[in-house]
This record gives structure tokens, sequence and C-alpha cells, in this order.
């Protein structure tokens, strides 16, 4: 199997990896809005992860804890993803959107203490969910992006 950078069509790839990315996204914002509806948002008040570090966290943290560590997972395979687009891609497009993404990825995790910091201000919060969707966004239009790059190349091989 060829590395993404030897591959023929390396569009397929990164297909894949922004879709698996975009689920994952998907996966923490409905464990977010989850965590509101059950209003344990602030079941744990110290950050990053709850008192008890990386062991498993008893009921009472359970979700948040597992939100938050969903979240440091979301973190390491989008900067991993953008690092490697800059080493082995020279799509500048491509480049320039996972920036942007890894960009909003921090400014919502430092939202996302902010939030709980001041004790979930409803404009902290509301920025924390507007940052969301516009991550989740930028992905979107990723996907969508390398969805039309395939077709073209779907279409180049055909003739």
């Amino acid at each position: 199997m060829k590395s993404i950078g030897q591959s023929k069509n390396p569009t397929r790839y990164l297909f894949i990896a922004t879709l698996a990315i975009l689920g994952l996204t998907y996966s923490v914002m409905i464990l977010g809005v989850y965590l509101s509806s059950i209003h344990q948002g602030l079941s744990c008040l110290t950050w990053p992860l709850c008192p008890n570090g990386f062991d498993f966290p008893p009921p009472k943290y359970f979700y948040e804890h597992f939100h938050r560590t969903l979240v440091f997972v979301l973190l390491i395979s989008v900067v991993t993803f953008t690092s490697l687009t800059y080493i082995k891609i020279r799509n500048q497009s491509l480049r320039s959107k996972l920036t942007l993404a890894t960009g909003l990825l921090l400014i919502q995790i430092f939202i996302g203490w902010f939030m709980i910091y001041t004790k979930l201000n409803p404009l902290v919060v509301a920025g924390h969910l507007a940052t969301g969707i516009a991550f989740f966004g930028i992905l979107l239009v990723t996907l969508l992006s390398l969805y039309h790059q395939m077709n073209k190349v779907k279409q180049i091989n055909k003739e």
C-alpha cells in the first residue's frame, strides 16, 4: 500500500481521515449537548481533567470526563492531520482549511476552560457553542472540497 504522498489519488485517504475527524467532532458536540441537558456542565470544576486525573472517573464525573477525553483525542487527531498535510500534501487550499480548523479548535478549548472558570456565563457558553459550530463547518467544507476533488480525479481517469 502506498503512502498518502506517493499515491496517485491521495484525496481518497484525506477524505476518509477528514470524515473520521468530522464524526469525532460530531460525537463531542452531541456529548456536550447531553451534558448541558442533564445540567452537569459544572460537575467537574478542575480543568482539564476531573479530580481523579487519568483514572476511570466516578459516575458523578463520567460524562464530563469522557467529553474532555474525547476533546483531547480530537485535538491530537486534528493537529496530527494538519501537520501531515504540511509535510506530505502540496494543496494550499487544504492546508489553509485545516490550519483554520486547528486554530478554531484551540480557541474552542480555551473557551471551554473559560466557560468553567466563569461558571457557565451565558455569553461565554454562546461563544463556546458558536466556535464549535464554526469548527464543524470548516471541517464539513474541507470534506466537501475533497469529495469534489475525488470526483474530478475519477472523471480524468475515465477519459
